[in-house]
């Protein structure tokens, strides 16, 4: 076969590129199997799938480690602190303990409460008056609480929103409150728990007390009854002729008359002591509690004190003159702002000098207040010595009327007591009369039967530990998610795990697999003996491809290879130089054929010029002997790319000119091996394709892309362009496993 430019002397170059230079495209990952052989050719049917496997996602996470663990630390620290910022923090509860007593007793009687219902009931009616807004309102306005800043709104709502109760046993009622500031809490609930027991007590004693009123008032009535009954039995007894004569019979209707009249002056002076008893008790009770002073009462005194009324006079002077300046000027004029600052300075001085004087003001009428209460209170306590005196005498008169009758020889009254008027109304006396002494027992004891257990505490921060679960959890949830989503955008991409996927889910046959470049810097700083190592394994590489291309090519009948790649940046030059390189080696003439018109890199890792070239060739321009240039190789020569521009492009799409080229070259070399365009950018590489004898496809591990790789086989499939194999780049070698001291045993 005649050698194209037969004076040149050819040198060996190296199977790595020329001048130290390194395809910066080729991985540094290595797959299990650096000469795994797959199926024979098949269409793809992997690339597209919509969800990734466990596998995939974690191969993809290998790959943006560092940046899934940055932009997902950087998340979870945004997720955990905006977690900790909108859970309510610093929660605090304070707790207080009410006991009801099922009964009160004085040792004699049981109250209300015996059973169970009563008692439930009571329960129900006592929780629903803590409820209501106008005990709420009385107590936000306790002197403790009133001034406090989480009572300057709407004091009945604050408690609504924080009270919380609960029974945790049949007569103990729990009180608590959840918030933030503990010690405003603690007040809050210490003026509740101490302002409904003192109103449960008052209203208690005052239930008592009415009923003593009662009682006092049914047993005068009885009493009124039994001696009507009496002297009824006596008119009869008298009427029917009792012993001492027309004398005695008149004076025993004197004293009956005189008893009978004494009677309603009796009631009456009982009646006059309970309501004076009842005037005092009053009395007491508002000396007892904090004086109220009227609102509107104490506005008007404390406007008309001086100082004040001097600060309104201002306020309303500057009133008068800001509605003279609204009606003269524009609105937004300097002066009309001027003037409404100086108008809220003279309201905030107004509202300082009433605040100001308030407490003494409040103090000076609460004092005449008591002065005019304790006034009342003598006048009152003064009566009733004077009704108990009247009262004393009248009874006393009574008394003696009575003697004085009985004496007069009444031996047979009790005969004459009819059992079905006199019995009956002693039996309903003598039980008022009980309940009379029960209900006084019950006041002079004290014994109130609504008591605070427990005042108001402060228990432990319970929200801190759920914060800071929620805060991890949320951390860890949003890390995870964070590597999840970055896993699988990176899966998305379908970057090549290694061999195994290229077989599985492309159905491409694996004819090769080419180890990663180490970087400069390990060539450069490496020792020489694994410099030595890792050449012996890119060797072997490159000759088990050849091996497996040049038996297809010896059973097929193949001389032109054209090596492709999906995308640009994976691999296919270096594929193609080291393909031919070890080809030569093997004692074949070879030809690289640089058909990468429009990107051409070839001539770089030879060092020969760009042109003239295959571009020249395809426009006739110059003859294919011209174009064709030796390498350092023997049995190497190259054809570089040429000059490209749109009449090459329109030549290679007619066909002909490269029909006519590939035609001409199968004389004269072996094996052909064409480095073309990658195929997805531009059609360069199908048209070239359609005129070879088979295609090795190129893809780099973690770069090529499994969707992008199936496009451009399936490409070819259409096009019936034969399809060796794949050859897989970048596969990190495991360099114990390839029995590199085989190399040292060979002659330098």
């Amino acid at each position: 076969m005649p050698q194209p430019n037969p004076g040149d002397h050819l040198a060996p170059i190296p199977l790595t590129p020329a001048h130290g230079s390194v395809p910066h495209s080729v991985a540094n990952m290595y797959g299990p199997n650096p000469f795994a052989v797959a199926s024979p050719t098949a269409a793809p049917t992997g690339g597209h799938r919509s969800l990734p496997t466990l596998a995939e996602l974690f191969h993809s996470f290998k790959r943006r480690w560092l940046l899934g663990l940055l932009i997902g630390g950087i998340v979870a620290s945004v997720v955990a602190a905006a977690i900790w910022m909108v859970m309510p923090s610093g929660k605090h509860q304070v707790r207080a303990i009410i006991k009801m007593q099922a009964t009160v007793s004085n040792g004699l009687f049981k109250e209300a409460g015996q059973d169970n219902d009563a008692f439930e009931r009571y329960k129900d009616s006592q929780k629903a008056n803590m409820q209501t807004r106008t005990f709420l309102s009385r107590v936000g306005n306790d002197p403790s609480v009133r001034n406090l800043p989480m009572m300057q709104g709407d004091k009945a709502g604050v408690y609504e929103n924080l009270l919380v109760f609960k029974w945790d046993s049949p007569e103990l009622l729990h009180v608590k409150m959840n918030g933030d500031d503990q010690e405003q809490l603690r007040l809050l609930l210490s003026a509740f728990v101490k302002v409904y027991a003192e109103e449960a007590k008052s209203e208690e004693r005052a239930s008592y007390v009415s009923q003593e009123i009662q009682l006092k008032g049914s047993l005068a009535n009885a009493n009124a009854k039994i001696e009507a009954i009496e002297a009824k039995i006596r008119e009869k007894r008298t009427i029917k002729g009792g012993v001492g004569g027309s004398d005695a019979m008149f004076q025993r209707q004197q004293y009956i008359l005189s008893i009978n009249n004494l009677a309603p002056e009796i009631d009456k002076l009982y009646r006059d002591e309970i309501l004076l008893l009842s005037e005092v008790q009053q009395v007491e009770k508002e000396l007892g509690g904090e004086l109220q002073i009227d609102e509107d009462l104490l506005a008007q005194v404390i406007d008309s004190d001086s100082a004040v009324r001097g600060r309104l006079l201002a306020v309303e002077k500057a009133k008068d003159e800001l509605r003279t300046l609204n009606k003269s000027l524009q609105p937004g004029n300097p002066v009309l702002a001027e003037k409404e600052i100086e108008l809220g300075k003279l309201k905030s001085f107004a509202d300082a000098e009433r605040n100001a004087i308030r407490p003494q003001i409040i103090k000076v009428a609460q004092a005449e207040r008591r002065v005019e209460l304790n006034r009342s209170k003598k006048q009152k306590v003064n009566s009733i010595e004077t009704v108990r005196a009247q009262l004393t005498t009248l009874k006393a008169k009574k008394s003696q009327a009575e003697k004085d009758l009985r004496d007069l020889g009444e031996v047979e009254l009790e005969k004459q007591i009819s059992s079905t008027e006199l019995t009956p109304t002693i039996d309903i006396r003598n039980r008022y009369s009980n309940r009379l002494d029960e209900i006084q027992g019950i006041l002079k004891n004290d014994n109130p039967r609504v008591t605070i257990q427990e005042d108001a505490v402060i228990a432990e921060n319970y929200n801190l530990k759920q914060k800071m679960v929620m805060a991890t959890g949320g951390a860890c949830v949003a890390m995870l998610g964070i590597l999840l989503i970055i896993s699988y955008i990176e899966w998305r991409n379908r970057r090549v795990d290694g061999v195994d996927q290229v077989v599985t889910e492309l159905g491409m046959r694996v004819i090769g697999t080419i180890p990663a470049f180490p970087s400069r810097a390990s060539l450069r700083n490496g020792e020489a003996s694994q410099n030595q190592n890792w050449r012996f394994i890119l060797n072997e590489s490159v000759n088990s491809t050849r091996t497996m291309l040049l038996h297809t090519a010896k059973t097929q009948q193949m001389q032109i290879i054209l090596v492709t790649s999906a995308m640009q940046g994976e691999g296919k030059t270096s594929l193609s130089s080291q393909l031919a390189t070890s080809m030569a080696t093997a004692g074949l003439r070879t030809l690289i054929l640089d058909c990468d018109l429009r990107n051409p890199s070839m001539q770089k890792l030879f060092d020969i010029p760009v042109a003239p070239g295959c571009s020249e060739i395809l426009l006739q321009e110059i003859d294919i002997a011209d174009a064709v240039q030796p390498t350092s190789v023997p049995n190497l020569w190259i054809i570089p790319a040429g000059q490209c521009n749109h009449r090459v492009i329109a030549a290679l799409a007619q066909g002909h000119p490269l029909e006519a080229m590939f035609n001409r070259l199968r004389g004269q070399f072996d094996i052909i091996v064409v480095d073309s365009c990658p195929i997805l950018p531009v059609a360069d590489t199908l048209l070239v394709a359609q005129h070879v004898d088979g295609v090795v496809f190129s893809i780099l591990q973690d770069v090529s892309q499994l969707p992008k790789v199936q496009d451009a086989s399936d490409r070819m499939v259409h096009l019936n362009i034969p399809l060796l194999g794949a050859v897989v780049n970048g596969i990190k070698p495991d360099i114990q496993a390839y029995g590199y001291n085989y190399v040292k045993q060979l002659p330098a």
